[in-house]
């Protein structure tokens, strides 16, 4: 890994806590000097840090992703939400979060599902699901953005554009709730594999649809602010030209 310097220009991202590699090669195939960065090594070959990523926020990023570990934030886990540590283990993941949102970068997206961060932090910039994106999936996600525009999306064609949503996916199946005794639909996050309920590994996976969004709707938005500062350096120029 390079101290920060780009490569003639070359936007640089890094994704925060991914170990699958989805959300950087999305960003590498768009011409970006794409990182990620995780406790596990990759599983899609690629530029990769193994280590704590706090260690590497200030190599002159133009952009940060994030997806900071969950189980103690979610209200998912509410379960479990006081038994002895949760408190502590909850206190240390909201300050990983606020540490990855407080980089020295000026553009930042960090995702989580809904929890105590909507709480203690602030409201989420928009909630979307990987079907709002053509991957008939259901699994709500929240993002929280720092200078980037809202992902686009269309739940059903209209005059002057088409959806991109795919059909809403039905549940895998419908469980009895632990603590309630009450039916609930199970859908991506609660999928058996294998016979066995998904992994907190398993579950923490991008989804390649909102990976493509991403990349797609950002490096547009990155080439339109390159465009505008060329412009306005332009403008400068002959200002100073005429003078």
């Amino acid at each position: 890994m390079t101290n920060g310097q780009k490569i003639n220009g070359t936007k640089r991202v890094l994704v925060a806590c991914e170990y699958s590699g989805i959300v950087r090669s999305a960003f590498d195939s768009r011409g970006w000097d794409a990182w990620s960065a995780d406790l596990l090594n990759t599983e899609i070959p690629g530029n990769h840090f193994v280590g704590d990523v706090l260690e590497i926020l200030n190599l002159n990023w133009d952009l940060l992703i994030g997806f900071p570990p969950c189980t103690f934030l979610t209200y998912a886990g509410m379960a479990n939400w006081y038994d002895n540590g949760r408190a502590m283990s909850r206190i240390k993941a909201a300050e990983f979060f606020m540490k990855l949102w407080e980089a020295p970068v000026k553009h930042i997206c960090l995702e989580n599902p809904r929890g105590i961060m909507n709480k203690i932090f602030r409201e989420s910039d928009m909630v979307i699901h990987p079907y709002f994106f053509g991957e008939r999936e259901m699994k709500r996600t929240c993002l929280w953005l720092k200078n980037l525009p809202l992902l686009q999306y269309q739940l059903s064609d209209n005059l002057f554009e088409q959806k991109t949503a795919s059909e809403k996916p039905e549940p895998s199946f419908t469980g009895i709730h632990k603590k309630s005794g009450r039916l609930k639909k199970r859908y991506y996050t609660d999928t058996l594999v294998n016979g066995k309920y998904k992994s907190s590994k398993d579950k923490s996976k991008s989804f390649s649809s909102i990976a493509s969004a991403m990349a797609e709707q950002w490096t547009l938005y990155f080439n339109l602010l390159t465009d505008h500062r060329k412009d306005a350096a332009c403008r400068v120029s002959t200002q100073i030209n005429n003078n």
